[in-house]
């Protein structure tokens, strides 16, 4: 073997070599992007279902629930009591007066609290209720509820927090990658391309944490909205 076909051989190796850095340098950033952007489509739904939980928890209990275990109680096992006046209060009474007077009649009904929940927000569904307190693909770690309130001259406004980090959002990447893997090439492929892409912190600053609420204005916005 001439020293012209060893270079070739050598330059041939080298340009495969620089071709896999290249397509490894273009995947691995979009593979991380794809999976920030599942995760967060999961997570949001979880925070959207958890939003409207804790909109009848206060309407039952003028509170916010302080923890993501006594709302999924609520959510299983609670009721709320809805009011239903009959009759007509006069222009010059209050609804007091009228109803001192017999003019009005309030009615208790009672319903079961997953239906009341159901009812306030479309995007709530008897199945997105089930399991909502866990974070996706974090092994079943739970959302944590920061409570507070909002002090005026004459009110005072509970309030709540919810924040996933990023480091929750993102959690078991190459588990993730790995059960959607299928064949030996594609094991292969994966090892090659997105190997450790979990610990890869390059790319973290690209990509926002995720809320919901807050402790210093009276909103229920997600991060999100």
């Amino acid at each position: 073997m001439n020293i012209k076909t060893v270079i070739n051989i050598f330059l041939a190796i080298a340009a495969l070599f620089f071709a896999f850095l290249i397509t490894r340098a273009i995947l691995r950033p979009e593979k991380y992007k794809a999976v920030y952007k599942q995760r967060t489509e999961e997570i949001r739904a979880q925070l959207v279902t958890i939003r409207a939980a804790q909109t009848v928890y206060r309407n039952e209990y003028k509170k916010y629930a302080g923890d993501i275990d006594t709302l999924v109680e609520f959510v299983n096992n609670g009721v709320v009591h809805i009011v239903q006046i009959s009759g007509i209060i006069p222009e010059e009474m209050t609804e007091n007066e009228a109803f001192k007077q017999g003019l009005i009649k309030k009615n208790v009904e009672t319903y079961p609290a997953k239906t009341r929940i159901i009812n306030t927000d479309p995007n709530v569904t008897e199945e997105s209720l089930k399991n909502f307190q866990f974070i996706p693909h974090t092994n079943n770690k739970k959302f944590d509820i920061q409570l507070g309130e909002i002090y005026g001259k004459t009110y005072t406004i509970p309030v709540y927090k919810i924040e996933v980090p990023l480091e929750d959002i993102l959690a078991n990447i190459d588990q993730t990658i790995s059960n959607k893997t299928t064949g030996f090439w594609g094991l292969i492929f994966n090892k090659l391309f997105y190997n450790n892409l979990d610990i890869d912190t390059q790319y973290i600053a690209n990509y926002p944490p995720m809320w919901l609420g807050s402790l210093t204005d009276a909103s229920t916005l997600g991060s999100w909205e």
